[in-house]
C-alpha cells in the first residue's frame, strides 16, 4: 500500500482536499456504470464523513473536524481498462490487478515538524517517520498567497513554506539508501485556485484558466511559471538531476476550486451546491481534477507494488 503525505501551509486546505477526494469517489462510485468503486476504512469513516457533510451543508471544515483526521485509508477498485477512469469506454469486469489501497498521512504543522527535525528530536515522531518512508507527497500551494505584480519581495509570501518543504524533501532524500530504485512522486495541488489574484497570473504571464487535465506538457509549463517564483527552493530540489538517495519522478500538477457564495455582513462564504443529474445536490468543485488525481495515484500504487 503506497503512503501519500499531504503537506501545506496553515489554512491552505489540507482537510478540504481530503474531503474533495472523498467526494470524487462518492460521486463516481455510486452506480454500476461507474469506472471505479471504493470504500474507506471503518476507523476513518466517521471523520471523513463529518468533513464531507460539513461541505455539503455549506461550510468548510471547522477546527474540531480538522483535528480529527491525521491519516486515512482509501481502497479503490477499477474496471479493467488502459484508458483510465476518465475515459468513456468501459469494461464490464472489475479487475483485482488494477485495484489500489492508498494510505494518506496528514502533516498538519510543517514548520513545527521541521523545527523538531533540525533539533534532532523529530525522528521519533510517528508522522515524520511516515513521511520519510512515503511513496508520494501532495504539496498544497495556497493560490491566494501567490506573489503578485508590484510586490517588493515576490518570494516573501511563501518563503518560509518553501524553505520548510525543501528541508523536508532533503530529510527524505537523506533517509533513503543511495541507489534505491524506488522513485518518489511529488504532486503539486494549487488549492483555492478560483480565488487566485489575477495579478499573480499576469506576473507569471499565463492565462486565467490552466490547461486541461490531459494536456500534461502545457499544464506543467503553466504550473512552473508560478512555482519557479513562489517555491524556487522546492522546485530546485525536485528537479535536481543529482541522485542522493532518492529519485524524484516528474511532478504532477492539479488545480482545485470550490465554488462559494459571496460572504455577507452576517454570514461567511458558503460552499455552493448544484442540482445533480439524479435530482440530488452535489458540490460545485473541480471534480475532473480529483478524478485525474485518483488516476495518477493508481499509477503510483501500481509502481509501488512492483
Amino acid at each position: 500500500m503506497p503512503h501519500i503525505v499531504i503537506i501545506g501551509d496553515r489554512d491552505s486546505g489540507k482537510t478540504t482536499f481530503l474531503a474533495l477526494l472523498y467526494a470524487a469517489q462518492v460521486k463516481s462510485g455510486a452506480t454500476r456504470a461507474d469506472d471505479f468503486r471504493f470504500h474507506v476504512d471503518l476507523a476513518s469513516m466517521e471523520e471523513i464523513s463529518e468533513v464531507f457533510q460539513q461541505l455539503m451543508s455549506g461550510s468548510f471544515p471547522d477546527s474540531a473536524a480538522k483535528e480529527g483526521i491525521s491519516d486515512i485509508n482509501f481502497h479503490v477498485g477499477y474496471r479493467r481498462s488502459r484508458l483510465g477512469i476518465l475515459s468513456r469506454r468501459r469494461s464490464k469486469a472489475w479487475s483485482p490487478d488494477t485495484s489500489a489501497s492508498l494510505h494518506f498521512v496528514l502533516l498538519r504543522n510543517l514548520d513545527a515538524e521541521m523545527s523538531r527535525f533540525r533539533s534532532g528530536s523529530s525522528l521519533a515522531n510517528v508522522n515524520l517517520r511516515d513521511v520519510l518512508e512515503s511513496d508520494a507527497m501532495v504539496i498544497l500551494v495556497d493560490s491566494t498567497r501567490l506573489a503578485v505584480v508590484g510586490e517588493e519581495n515576490p518570494h516573501g509570501t511563501m518563503s518560509n513554506y518553501d524553505g520548510a518543504v525543501e528541508s523536508l524533501l532533503t530529510a527524505l532524500q537523506r533517509s533513503r539508501a543511495r541507489g534505491d530504485p524506488k522513485r518518489f512522486h511529488p504532486i503539486f495541488l494549487f488549492s483555492k485556485f478560483d480565488s487566485v489574484n489575477k495579478k499573480a497570473l499576469r506576473r507569471a504571464k499565463i492565462e486565467d484558466v490552466p490547461p486541461g487535465v490531459r494536456e500534461t506538457t502545457l499544464r506543467a509549463a503553466y504550473a512552473r511559471a508560478l512555482l519557479d517564483t513562489n517555491l524556487p527552493k522546492t522546485i530546485a530540489k525536485i528537479t535536481n538531476r543529482e541522485v542522493q538517495g532518492v529519485r524524484f519522478a516528474p511532478p504532477s500538477y492539479f488545480f482545485s476550486r470550490v465554488a462559494t457564495e459571496a460572504a455577507t455582513e452576517n454570514l461567511r462564504d458558503r460552499v455552493r451546491l448544484l442540482r445533480g443529474d439524479d435530482g440530488g445536490w452535489e458540490l460545485d468543485y473541480s471534480a475532473d481534477e480529483y478524478l485525474a488525481l485518483l488516476e495518477r495515484l493508481r499509477t503510483i500504487a501500481t509502481e509501488a507494488g512492483d
